[in-house]
This record gives structure tokens, sequence and C-alpha cells, in this order.
């Protein structure tokens, strides 16, 4: 008798199973995706204050968009991707689909459409593919207030939070562009910053306004422990795409007060961002962080000396026998595949154009921070145009090792490069390209 009770209980847990699988009782897959498709519609329309949004392209960096989605199909955006898309709402169609899986479909023109331009003079993206960005988002989760997406072409993150009536208030009246212009201000004053730790190292903060990326960072020995992560604008202060860690410092967000403090949120306990008088680092190992390129300018800067300011001269005067004098001379930097642009701008002497020689090289970097140049292409068309011409740099500079040193000026910090076989031989300029 104990054998059939044990049989019989396992023929109705067989049935249960069955009866659960049963298609008639579940739905089909087909009904199954639509409920889904339908239940996070409702969720994007059912936010009273909209959604904030952060989109985060392959090409780096992120943006700022706010959203709010209609039951008929229509969605208006602002977006922080120029002056006019933060203050001017847009007003697009999007639709729920199923593409492997559930996905969010802008498919008319929107803000988002202008990431994506393969026009370079659109956004300055790369020719054909804009900033590798997206405008179709597969679901990836749902948590409280929070929907995480993904590009289905280009994998673009899109993380939408729902807005508080505050928040919407403050976006509709353009407060992300008033923010910005008061990070710069901040950076232009006080360009080095710190987090104090518990443990009484001070942890490097940096905010490269051109890339849009926050980095954490701190020497450990002779190399630098980093944390590197894009970040866009929100109405207070920063939003990062990645949270950032120094053992037990953890955080999400940088925030910006209304006294210009920045300050981060960890376990309830405020933390301020401290301004230094001084780099917290060497200008070395911030190559690719806080900056890429330096810009020597025509105008005279401090830290050139009496030998790079007659070299420079005799330069400028061998070009005008051509037609163009000196203006720039960059230097731009790619540290991931360690190789150096360097692009000499001239500009002609008639109609006052510019004219572009340019001479690639490779580099390597010494742990205490000393640059040797190797050219790896022979130059061409302007570039060699002038090589005779630009003789009294490219000799130095082909021939010996370089060192990059923060120098304080009146009017803030440049970097100084250094000769190290002709000490005498030194420049300077400012951080970031003139063009």
């Amino acid at each position: 008798m104990k054998n059939i009770f044990i049989y019989i209980v396992a023929l109705i847990a067989i049935a249960a199973c069955q009866h659960e699988d049963d298609p008639l009782l579940m739905g089909r897959p087909e009904e199954r995706m639509e409920q889904i498709l339908k239940d996070y519609r409702q969720q994007l329309v059912d936010a009273p204050s909209g959604w904030k949004g952060y989109l985060f392209p392959g090409s780096g960096g992120g943006y700022s968009f706010y959203m709010t989605f209609s039951s008929e199909g229509r969605v208006t955006m602002l977006a922080d991707i120029n002056a006019d898309c933060q203050v001017k709402p847009f007003e697009s169609s999007f639709r729920m689909e199923a593409v492997q899986r559930p996905s969010l479909f802008f498919d008319t023109y929107s803000y988002l459409h202008i990431l994506s331009d393969p026009d370079p003079d659109t956004v300055g993206g790369a020719q054909g593919h804009g900033l590798n960005s997206d405008f179709e988002f597969a679901f990836e989760s749902t948590q409280g207030d929070t929907i995480k997406l993904k590009g289905n072409q280009h994998g673009s993150p899109l993380l939408l939070i729902k807005a508080t009536a505050a928040e919407s208030e403050a976006l509709r009246r353009g407060d992300l562009n008033v923010l910005q212009k008061g990070i710069v201000g901040y950076k232009d004053k006080s360009p080095f910053t710190y987090l104090q730790s518990r443990d009484g190292k001070r942890i490097n903060t940096s905010f490269n306004l051109d890339t849009k990326t926050f980095s954490l960072s701190f020497k450990q020995a002779d190399s630098l422990n980093i944390q590197t992560t894009p970040f866009a604008y929100t109405t207070n202060g920063i939003f990062l795409q990645k949270q950032v860690t120094y053992k037990d410092v953890t955080f999400h967000e940088v925030f910006y007060d209304a006294s210009q403090k920045f300050y981060v949120m960890v376990d309830g306990e405020r933390i301020n961002l401290v301004p230094s008088a001084d780099p917290i680092l060497p200008l070395h190992l911030l190559l690719g962080i806080d900056f890429t390129t330096v810009s020597v300018p025509f105008e005279p800067l401090p830290g050139w000396s009496p030998l790079y300011t007659n070299a420079r001269l005799t330069i400028h005067n061998s070009l005008l026998a051509k037609g163009v004098g000196l203006s720039n001379i960059e230097l731009a930097f790619n540290p991931k595949n360690k190789t150096l642009t360097l692009d000499v701008f001239m500009r002609a002497v008639g109609d006052g154009g510019y004219y572009l020689g340019r001479y690639q090289y490779a580099y390597t970097k010494s742990a205490d921070g000393v640059f040797k140049f190797t050219r790896y292409e022979e130059p061409t068309g302007n570039a060699k145009f002038i090589e005779e011409d630009m003789a009294p740099f490219l000799y130095y500079f082909n021939s010996s090792r370089f060192r990059m040193e923060y120098l304080k000026t009146a009017d803030g910090f440049v970097a100084q490069l250094k000769c190290v076989e002709s000490p005498s031989f030194y420049f300077s300029g400012n951080f970031g390209s003139a063009f």
C-alpha cells in the first residue's frame, strides 16, 4: 500500500507539471512576449514626471536625455548634445518590438539619432559611423525606478531613471547648461582635486571635460592605479557609467552644490572633493586621463627657453618666404597605442587660411616620465614641403628625449617639455587643442 501511495503522488506531481506548462493556460510564447512588451510600454508611459536618460556611445563620453512617453506612441525629449537640444523639446515616435529580446525602437528622427549621424560635422563623430551610438535598444533589466537597456547595433548602454517633479522642472528650464558652465568655471579655477581617504592617502580625482570622463587615481610604487569611466551631466552633478571604488569608498555620482563644491555620498556621508593649489600626481601619469594634447601657440608662453624662442623665430621667417607664417605646433598623444601626431599649423600671408603639416611618431615613456619619440612614417604633402624649415625644432625632437612637467604661471598651469640631452632647449604649451 505504501508503494501504491508513492506512485499515486508521483503521478499527481507529473500531471501538475504538465498542467503548468500547458500553453492553453500559460499562453503561447508570442502571446507572452506581447504581454511583456505591453508591460514595458506601460511602465514607460506611467512615469508622471518622465525619465532621466544617460546614454554612453561607443566613441566614449556620456549624454543626458529627458524623455516623456505617451500612450499614443509619441516621445518628447531634451538632450545635452548642444544648447538648442537642452531647451527645445523634440517630439518623435517610438514602438515596442521583439527582436530576439524585447526592444524599444525610436523609429522616427529624434535627438538620439544626432549621435549616430554619419557626417563628422554634426557632432564630430567618425565618417560614416557618427559616435557609434544607438536608437534601438533591448531591455536588459528593470529594478524599481530604473530601466537598463542596451543598443541593438553598437551595444550602447542606456539607463532610464524615473525623474522627480523637481528634476523634471530643472531639466525643462535648461539647468543642464547652467551646470556645465559652472563645472567648466570650477575646473578653470581649481584644476586639481582629491578625496582625503580614511587611511591618509590623497586620492586624485580628475574631470576630463573634453572626453567626458572621470578618473579616480593614486600612485602605487612607480605605477598609477586608476579607474576611469565616462560620465553624463545631471541637474546637480555628473552621473558615472560605472561606479568607482577606493577601499570602502564607492560612489556612482559626483554632486556639485550651490556653493560650487564637488562632493560624493558614501553610505549617507558627504565627502567633499578638496581643491589643491598644486598637482597631486606628476603630469606624465595623467596623460590620457586629464589631457591628450599640448598646444604651443604663436604668442610666447612662460617656460620658453631662448634656444627654443630663437628656433621658432627662424622657422617662422623661413616659412614667410613660402607665403605662410607659423601658427600653432600641437602634440596630440594617443596613450593607448603609444603614438604622437605632431601637427604644424601655418597661416597664409594672403587670405589668412590655415594649412597643416603632420608628422607621425611612436613613443616610449620610462617609469619616471622620460619620453623618446621615433618617426614611423615619412612626411608627405605639406609636412614634406616644410621639413627643412622645421629643422631647428625637429632636430631636437627626432634625436633627443624629453621630460614633461607642470609649470605654474600667473594664468594657471601649462605643460612644459624639457630636452634631456640639451637642457637649454625647452618649451611649454596649453592643455587641449586650439582648433
